[in-house]
């Protein structure tokens, strides 16, 4: 017989305050208080509030709640709990019995052809934006991004005009959710978010507005009863082998998902990306040559995807060192041990993407971006594993190709007309955790390409040694 599992008892994060708990520090700043934990054990012991949460600091017992052993869990814990105060029991939230009906259906969205006949949208939408800008003009680049990403979700999902003016409504809405999902997520106490605060009555206000404004969405389409070349008619349509499709309940749920999850992740790559550029001169330089010879001057195609695979893994070492989600969470369903930490029915675990994809054992040199560390022959299996921007599973985000097609397009579209620089005298942008993470303050100057290049042939050195921006230290 093979002796007993030896139980290990996970330490306790220090500097826990009475009541509070880890909450002030995850509110705070949450990434570098995160990456000391990921220094302490495998699995590290949080308390938000009352709630004990364990921290899971290695991509091996992580792959183990994502994919060797996810029967044992299911989507929960703070954060989930909190998305369901959003976007109900969509395909983000939904139970693991709920998500193997709901993901079929969805599926039919997001299959090649239907991205491929997204894509026409994507290029017009970017370059639209570019062609709104003008030389010299300092833009603020997270700003413009959300904008785009929002105006390419609308073109995707409602071809319908007046649908698509519906979700820019929708759009201002989420501007007070998203922050205050992350309140109500680090501070799990139903009192303190029922408080008749300013910020609890925004919240609660917009809420409403915004399922309101995707319920009318939705009847207009039922109403209309024709189908659209769209991602809503085909969720409304879709069916199962025994003919269910969604209610208009189900489906408001699962456009809800999709705006929060679509707009925000696809708004992150795009600003860290032209954050990165402007830092790094070779890599630019290196990036508009890969786009001119590719396109030649014209606006690009699905089929350009492929062609541009030096963009292609500038845009995977930035989802490493930036994932936009980067904090999940799940409940466990059945007994479980991870690293010898023994797991009952109802506890909660937590892991960060972002830590893991700065493990220094996984990826050597983890705070340099290097966009060769992704060439073919170059990527490790446990490297593929600990990368997880889009989660893994059965649960992986279902948006992930059409994220990287549409950030893959756009970024193609303002490299191939413009170039964004630095403002002299700035600071380099900080990584700001509200929701998803994102790079702030981030103001670039719109240059001409000439211009840029120019100075690029100046003064490049063969080299690309970029230290990313990162978070100041963690306070006391």
């Amino acid at each position: 017989m093979s002796a007993p599992a030896t139980t290990v008892i996970p330490p306790m994060a220090a500097k826990a305050l009475p009541l509070l708990g880890h909450t002030l520090p995850m509110w705070r700043d949450p990434m570098p208080f995160l990456l000391e934990q990921h220094a302490l054990a495998p699995v590290v012991r949080l308390r938000l509030g009352p709630k004990l949460v364990h921290l899971v600091t290695r991509p091996g017992p992580v792959r183990q709640v994502l994919v060797t052993e996810q029967h044992r869990f299911d989507k929960g814990g703070p954060f989930v709990d909190a998305a369901r105060t959003l976007i109900g029991d969509g395909l983000g939230t939904c139970s693991a019995e709920d998500h193997r009906y709901q993901r079929p259906l969805m599926n039919e969205a997001f299959r090649r052809p239907c991205i491929d006949s997204y894509t026409t949208a994507m290029v017009e939408c970017a370059e639209d934006m570019v062609a709104s800008w003008q030389p010299g003009q300092i833009v603020d680049v997270c700003r413009e991004m959300r904008r785009l990403a929002c105006r390419a979700l609308t073109r995707t999902l409602f071809s319908d005009p007046a649908q698509a003016r519906l979700t820019l409504e929708i759009e201002e809405a989420y501007t007070v959710l998203m922050p205050g999902m992350w309140w109500q997520m680090v501070i799990p106490v139903g009192l303190v978010h029922k408080a008749p605060l300013p910020a609890n009555r925004r919240f609660a206000r917009a809420r409403v507005t915004a399922r309101s404004l995707i319920g009318r969405m939705v009847a207009a389409y039922r109403a209309r009863g024709a189908d659209l070349d769209d991602g809503l008619s085909v969720i409304m349509s879709a069916r199962d082998d025994r003919g269910r499709g969604f209610t208009d309940e189900e489906v408001c749920d699962q456009i809800a998902t999709l705006m929060i999850g679509g707009i925000p992740a696809t708004a992150d790559l795009l600003a860290w990306m032209f954050c990165v550029l402007s830092l790094d001169a070779t890599l630019e330089k290196d990036l508009h040559g890969e786009v001119d010879a590719v396109l030649g001057g014209r606006a690009p195609a699905h089929d350009d995807v492929p062609r541009l695979p030096r963009l292609g893994r500038a845009l995977t070492e930035t989802l490493r060192l930036y994932p936009s989600v980067s904090v999940l969470s799940r409940k466990v369903t059945r007994h479980v041990r991870l690293e010898g930490a023994a797991l009952s029915p109802g506890d909660e675990v937590m892991f960060s993407p972002y830590c893991l994809h700065r493990d220094a054992e996984v990826f050597p040199d983890p705070e340099r971006f290097s966009a060769d560390r992704w060439l073919p022959g170059q990527v490790r299996p446990e490297q593929r594993e600990a990368f997880i921007p889009f989660g893994s599973g059965t649960r992986k985000c279902i948006g992930d190709t059409y994220g990287i097609t549409e950030a893959t397009l756009a970024a193609a579209v303002v490299l191939s007309r413009v170039a964004l620089a630095k403002v002299p005298g700035t600071p380099d942008p900080a990584p700001l955790l509200r929701m998803t993470l994102s790079p702030v303050p981030l103001n670039l100057t719109v240059e001409p390409r000439g211009i840029r290049d120019q100075g690029h042939q100046e003064a490049a050195d063969g080299t690309t040694a970029l230290r990313c921006p990162a978070h100041p230290a963690a306070d006391d």
